[in-house]
């Protein structure tokens, strides 16, 4: 690829980290991510909502709508790998006001992630061990967690493999035991599809409970966006990248609609959100002794699965932010593994004191942050969309062929517009939702506070500059 200086300097800015990572290892880290608490103790709420019906039909929008986005991540991070993602992409083909926005926003959605899923994890520790307090389990998890970021890539990508292994092979116990329990293979009765489509159908709050549905099945892919974090260290960008991206696509897709498909075969929706985890009743019914223990194991692997992959993408981004000074220069600094330590000591201290904050005001800063993590997701999603659209123009501006791209975007420039027409309507959406608006009144301030409020420091220190000349 032919590139221009400010691009050349993007990729040389990028430099510096271990490129230790294969596709496999990246395709688990993004998963270990994606499939959290959610799937294991939530998804019979959706189905509760929407009926077993709706809630396939708002997962598989919701897939779209994620594949949508990795279509146009996919060409950038091949294209230009960089850990810094959306924030170095920003930058360049925006304006470094979006870059630096973009950045700290993406920073402060992974970090506030990595609070919740050690939260979740010490609540669920705390059921299984009454006797002892909650705040324990939150400096262990908080002191492993920072142990394994510890790690060079190659190594944090191996852990993460297997970390992330045991919730894939949950999920695939889980549909095993599903179709026996649906064949009459486990239990010696076949239900079929009877749960599925009685008591008012497969869709017996109608098609407007779809769409309340679909807010939280999109949101049930977040983060999926960090598979473009681990570009700048994996071996071969070129190879590894646009292969992690088929594997990640097709595999939590499948993951996902399986599941919802299964819950809606054995659990009545009326009770989908009433029988506590859909993991738990499904064991249960397949005569499976301490299915609850055995549950509560497996979400606490998920959180923390899910807690390791955002501290590794926070502190990446934190790393890219002062990489292109954006952030104080010492957090660009790596140490001996190549890893970046003080942008680890900041990410890591970061969740602590939300931790802290969740206990002390949790009707203040904590809820803010969290509030912010809806709105945050649909921002940068659109944002990556539309850096997409300005590197395919720029790279053909400059005489470039699209064939010579190693990954391009299916159906430009189809895809970015469908994508971003799809965010504009759901944050339209969820202003008519109680729960949801809330992130919208958060979000949308934030945003201009960081763009507007960049743009005024660098034109004030800019003109600082020229009277010191």
């Amino acid at each position: 690829m032919q590139t221009n200086n400010e691009v050349k300097e993007v990729l040389e800015k990028s430099q510096g980290l271990e490129r230790g990572m294969s596709s496999r290892h990246i395709s688990m880290y993004t998963i270990g991510a994606v499939i959290g608490t959610g799937i294991f103790l939530a998804s019979g709420n959706v189905i509760h909502t929407a009926g077993p019906g709706g809630a396939i039909v708002a997962y598989v929008l919701g897939a779209i709508i994620m594949y949508l986005m990795m279509a146009c991540l996919g060409e950038l991070t091949v294209a230009m790998p960089v850990s810094g993602q959306v924030q170095a992409y920003a930058t360049e083909f925006i304006n470094p006001a979006m870059g630096f926005t973009a950045g700290w926003l993406k920073w402060i959605s992974c970090a506030v992630t990595v609070t919740a899923q050690i939260v979740a994890s010490s609540i669920i520790m705390k059921n299984i061990f009454p006797g002892i307090d909650s705040l324990i389990w939150i400096v262990l998890f908080t002191i492993l967690l920072f142990v394994l970021n510890v790690l060079p890539s190659r190594n944090f990508g191996e852990t993460e493999f297997w970390f992330a292994s045991v919730k894939v092979i949950a999920v695939v116990l889980f549909v095993i035991t599903g179709i026996g329990i649906i064949t009459g293979v486990i239990g010696g009765k076949t239900i079929g599809f009877t749960n599925f489509v009685a008591d008012g159908g497969a869709f017996p709050n109608g098609y407007g409970a779809i769409v309340v549905s679909m807010l939280s099945a999109i949101f049930a892919f977040g983060g999926s966006d960090l598979i473009a974090t681990a570009a700048g260290e994996s071996k071969d960008p070129g190879v590894e990248m646009p292969k992690a991206i088929r594997e990640y696509i097709i595999g939590i897709t499948l993951c996902y609609v399986a599941c919802i498909f299964l819950i809606g075969c054995v659990l009545p929706w009326r009770q989908a959100n009433l029988a506590g985890s859909s993991f738990a009743y499904m064991f249960q019914n397949a005569g499976i002794s301490g299915a609850a223990l055995l549950v509560n194991i497996i979400v606490i692997t998920a959180a923390l699965s899910s807690a390791n992959s955002f501290l590794y993408a926070s502190t990446r981004t934190l790393w890219s932010l002062a990489k292109h000074d954006q952030a104080p220069k010492i957090l660009a600094e790596i140490n001996e593994k190549k890893v970046p330590m003080y942008s680890l000591i900041i990410s890591i201290a970061f969740a602590a004191l939300a931790v802290v904050s969740s206990f002390i005001a949790a009707d203040t800063v904590y809820l803010f942050l969290i509030s912010l993590l809806a709105s945050i997701d649909i921002f940068i999603y659109a944002i990556d969309c539309v850096c997409q659209m300005r590197f395919r123009k720029r790279y053909i501006a400059e005489g470039n062929k699209v064939e010579n791209l190693k990954y391009q975007t299916p159906l430009y420039p189809i895809t970015p517009i469908v994508a971003i027409v799809f965010y504009i309507a759901i944050a339209v959406a969820m202003l008519f939702d109680p729960t949801e608006k809330m992130a919208i009144y958060a979000g949308v301030p934030t945003i201009l506070i960081l763009y507007f409020g960049f743009k005024f420091f660098s034109n004030t220190t800019n003109v600082s500059k020229e009277i010191a000349k």
